[in-house]
């Protein structure tokens, strides 16, 4: 059965929900705040599959990450955090 993209969302939150809370250092905090922040804003859109989501999903960080102007550092950091959350 296939998961929908809102269901992958909020699977992925709740792994971010944990390792926020599980955090040390603020950046760290940082980091699952943005990635929460945008899951949030892409759960509602439609369609269906995991690893469709991750895919579009990723997609959209990036362009979102460039586009905020976000230190290179600082992105490289919240895609590693993105990759072992759907690891």
């Amino acid at each position: 059965m296939s998961v929908t993209f809102a269901d992958r969302a909020d699977q992925l939150c709740d792994k971010l929900r944990e390792l926020e809370h599980q955090a040390e250092e603020g950046d760290q905090l940082f980091y699952c705040a943005y990635l929460l922040g945008l899951l949030g804003l892409h759960s509602s859109v439609e369609g269906e599959g995991a690893d469709e989501f991750d895919f579009a999903f990723e997609g959209t960080l990036k362009e979102t990450l460039e586009s905020e102007g976000v230190s290179e550092a600082d992105q490289q950091q919240i895609l590693v955090l993105w990759q072992s959350v759907i690891a």
